[in-house]
């Protein structure tokens, strides 16, 4: 009897109370961490501030485990113990950016998403990037407004059937709308040819680009998405995690544009029609000879013997309105 009390009373005095708090990485408390004595049943959780109590002796081994942390084991030498758990996050392969930026595994998906990766970006020679992203998506039609640099770019995916006549899809670049319009054109005399709003993003940025396709992939942008969605996630708009190391890229492009032909243009007649001078554009008006087959002498030509034109304002309809200008 005196024999099994002594040994009681050891067991005692080697078992006392063990306390401390669980955190993360960043010194964030963990609530619902499991505590338990390694080789036991007996256990507890953290509590909402990451504190936890449990009776243990200095040589057993307390083993924490979390969802999303690596389990770690600490010998209980001590009364009070405070442990840092560590991330054990798995990258799933194949992960897809949904709608709203929502990320899931890609077999796991009902609809048809194509994913464009950074590196099939960044070595594309091309200032804007719809015509990056041509050839990369199956499915993707991109057009070129012309073949000058800097035109308009048009994207269509999957058919260009449309009631309202628009078939541009909705580009959404890091959560935020963007207007993958087409500038104003301009007209035959100034030759301008209208740019494209990609313009604006730089391919160099772009980290990823997720095309999603058909309704049940759009279905959260409403009718904004009905012509199917482009996420745009930039380098800037990734989420960072801890300090990373300086790195900077350079890219230098340079492009030539080399007219194939020029109309030929004649010097022998000039404003107007069948060799009557008009004050519209035209150019078979009377010749910059004066005499001779539709010289500007010739009668009918509208042009005066002194080889003068009257005023355009010189019509009988504008006499009281411009008197000034009449012959």
């Amino acid at each position: 009897m005196l024999l099994l009390v002594l040994v009681t009373q050891i067991t005692f005095a080697q078992e006392r109370t063990v306390s401390g708090t669980v955190s993360d990485n960043a010194g964030m408390p963990l609530p619902g961490v499991s505590v338990l004595v390694k080789g036991s049943k007996t256990g507890t959780q953290t509590d909402f501030d990451g504190k936890f109590s449990i009776k243990a002796s200095a040589n057993q081994v307390l083993l924490f485990s979390y969802i999303g942390m690596k389990s770690q084991e600490v010998v209980a030498n001590s009364t009070s113990l405070n442990v840092k758990l560590k991330d054990d996050s798995v990258e799933l392969e194949a992960v897809m950016v949904t709608a709203q930026g929502i990320k899931r595994e890609k077999k796991a998906l009902g609809y048809a998403v194509s994913e464009i990766k950074a590196a099939d970006i960044e070595q594309r020679a091309e200032g804007d990037v719809a015509r990056v992203l041509s050839g990369k998506a199956s499915g993707v039609i991109i057009n070129q407004t012309s073949g000058i640099s800097g035109s308009g770019t048009s994207i269509n995916i999957r058919g260009l059937n449309s009631i309202s006549g628009n078939t541009q899809p909705l580009f959404i670049v890091d959560g935020v709308p963007f207007s993958g319009d087409t500038n104003a054109t301009g007209n035959f005399a100034d030759g301008n040819s209208g740019s494209s709003r990609f313009l604006d993003l730089d391919p160099n940025n772009i980290a990823n680009v997720n095309i999603l396709k058909g309704y049940a992939a759009t279905t959260l942008y409403g009718t904004a998405g009905r012509n199917g969605v482009i996420l745009v996630t930039t380098k800037g708009g990734q989420a960072k995690k801890g300090p990373k190391k300086t790195e900077i890229t350079l890219n230098q492009s340079l492009f030539f544009n080399e007219i194939a032909s020029m109309p030929d243009f004649q010097n022998k007649f000039g404003n107007g029609f069948d060799q009557a001078y008009g004050n519209f554009y035209s150019n078979w008006g009377p010749g910059f000879y004066e005499k001779g087959l539709g010289g500007y002498a010739a009668a009918g030509s509208g042009i005066g013997t002194d080889g003068t034109i009257k005023h355009p304002y010189d019509r009988a309809a504008l006499a009281t309105v411009f008197p000034e200008y009449r012959a």
